[in-house]
């Protein structure tokens, strides 16, 4: 049995089991040590404290809070703060497997998360933390008000982490966006999607002032390091000569 029917079938099982299992007790703790998500006080993109007066936060790790009225959505099960308002939608034909987490057998998914509430700051950055398990997330389409993230990477992944499923696929991305002002409305709506067979595990939302905007460092190519020591090299082999002289 190949991995994708093996997840599949775990899905439709716990589908009929009514399970509340989701990815913190079904798999990692996502912010433990070594794993990919981080809070604004602990992580370098961040500055300030889930709470702080001018921030606004919003996290879900199940996605069957039935608290917000609608079909197809969740209110924040994870915690909340400073938010007007706050909740996770998704598209027909995804739902709330028993795992806790949003799933698909066959059709794309599609997601809108949104937060609302007052950010009083020249220089904000809105940060989105997902995990997934399965199909990746087309990170080239997300998208903040129809804005393009500044800083997109996966923070962490393992393409055969060990879940109740069998082998998964797990990735663990932060994606950001520096903002010269809030949102004029007070919203701020993130979407995302991918292919059939994701399994949606967690999603945070942190927005906060910060001082100025700094660029994500950019590692240099090898071949950078290798000119470098060539250069170094042929620096030290002129000196030489020229002692001799």
């Amino acid at each position: 049995m190949n991995i994708l029917t093996k997840l599949t079938l775990s899905t439709a099982l716990s589908v009929v089991s009514g399970l509340a299992m989701a990815d913190i007790t079904n798999g990692p703790n996502p912010y433990a040590a070594g794993y990919g998500f981080d809070t604004p006080q602990q992580a370098s993109w961040g500055g300030w404290t889930r709470g702080d007066a001018g921030t606004l936060y919003a996290e879900w790790d199940t996605f069957d809070d039935a608290s917000y009225a609608g079909l197809r959505t969740a209110a924040p099960d994870v915690g909340s703060a400073n938010t007007s308002n706050a909740f996770i939608s998704w598209s027909p034909g995804t739902f709330a497997a028993g795992t806790g987490n949003l799933y698909s057998f066959s059709v794309p998914q599609s997601y809108q998360v949104e937060v609302a509430g007052s950010v009083v700051a020249e220089l904000i950055r809105a940060v989105l933390q997902v995990e997934t398990w399965g199909t990746q997330l087309d990170y080239s389409a997300i998208k903040m008000n129809g804005l393009s993230p500044t800083y997109s990477a996966t923070q962490f992944s393992d393409p055969n982490y060990e879940s109740t499923f069998g082998k998964v696929d797990l990735v663990q991305h932060l994606i950001y966006w520096d903002l010269n002002q809030p949102s004029a409305n007070g919203k701020y709506l993130f979407n995302f999607g991918s292919g059939p067979h994701s399994s949606l595990g967690q999603v945070a939302v942190d927005i906060g002032a910060i001082a100025s905007s700094v660029p994500a460092p950019v590692p240099l190519p090898a071949a950078v390091w290798f000119m470098g020591s060539a250069m170094l090299g042929l620096l030290g082999f002129n000196k030489q000569n020229k002692f001799a002289a």
